[in-house]
């Protein structure tokens, strides 16, 4: 005799996918805790839907510790996590996801960057998309931040292939599922929507209004520009080249490498029936630099082409919209 076993719901487990686990990391940037945290409340508060708040320190911030655990005493519902030292914002953001209990996640900057009265409306664009980010729009800052905006997303465009218009923004709602695929370290939360849509995720993009008070004008050294280059190059090549290393090294490799042949044919030609001498031509160890270095890359391919044949089924990066069976 057989026995079918009928799962059984969990109870409550509807209620916690549709309930809201906001996590807002406190990194070097912030803006008064107290006056935040009862703007978000209030915004939230009026979309009918259950959340919880997740305020993640990330440091050594005491005044803003001190002033989050008052607000715990004075009986508001929210979770603190305090790192020991600073880890940096995706580290922030996993740390806060770790403690959500909800299956729809917002994230929010401890700054003003979007009018709060807003976030109903992002909330409500999400419908069948995995997730939806903030567009500050209209633009009410300084000229040189929208101008460094604008080049910075032509780059974005030109290197990934997505186009978006602020993915500095901090603001953004998305489905649990996306970081339970996505692991982010680093500086890689600012790349958040390009990693999600690479994974098959449907991204979306909507136009927020941008606060009042998100006005001064943000310069950096030419340090924190390099780095953001590099985090840049770092996103191309995990979209593009994640399980296709070969592509990328071998391309390069072989470029490098006929471009030094040609170098080192010419100069042998050169010599054998023109009898101009080598020994005064540092062209030639340059073209044989080029040769070495081009098997070298090559070689670094193939050894990435091993490692993600061993690790493949390891790796996942694909996203399953739908089974019909």
């Amino acid at each position: 005799m057989n026995t079918q076993v009928v799962p059984q719901e969990v109870p409550g487990k509807e209620k916690a996918m549709e309930t809201i686990s906001v996590i807002v990391p406190v990194t070097e940037r912030y803006d008064d805790v107290n006056e935040m945290y009862k703007e978000y409340k209030d915004a939230l508060s009026k979309t009918s839907r259950n959340f919880e708040m997740i305020y993640v320190v990330d440091g050594d911030f005491p005044k803003v510790y001190q002033q989050l655990k008052s607000l715990r005493e004075k009986g508001e519902k929210l979770t603190l996590v305090k790192h020991a030292r600073s880890f940096g914002e995706a580290t922030a953001i996993t740390s806060g996801f770790k403690q959500a209990a909800g299956g729809l996640i917002m994230t929010l900057p401890a700054y003003h960057q979007v009018e709060a009265s807003e976030l109903p409306k992002l909330i409500e664009s999400l419908g069948c998309n995995d997730m939806v980010v903030a567009r500050r729009w209209p633009r009410f800052d300084s000229k040189l931040n929208q101008y460094q905006t604008r080049i910075f997303h032509g780059i974005v465009k030109l290197m990934t292939g997505n186009v978006y218009n602020d993915i500095g923004c901090s603001v953004r709602f998305f489905r649990r599922k996306i970081l339970d695929e996505i692991n982010l370290y680093g500086d890689l939360h600012r790349f958040f929507p390009i990693l999600a849509s690479k994974q098959g995720f449907k991204v979306k993009e909507i136009d927020i209004k941008q606060s009042s008070r998100d006005k001064h004008t943000r310069t950096y050294s030419i340090g924190i520009y390099i780095r953001r280059m590099i985090d840049l190059l770092t996103v191309f090549f995990l979209v593009k080249f994640t399980k296709k290393p070969l592509r990328f090294f071998g391309l390069t490799g072989t470029t490098v490498l006929l471009t030094g042949l040609s170098i080192t044919l010419y100069l042998i030609i050169s010599r054998v029936f023109f009898d101009i001498g080598l020994s005064d031509r540092p062209l030639f160890l340059i073209g044989i630099l080029f040769v070495v270095l081009g098997l070298q890359i090559f070689a670094i391919g193939l050894i990435g082409e091993i490692l993600i044949f061993t690790h493949a089924k390891e790796i996942k990066e694909y996203n399953i919209d739908e089974i019909i069976n």
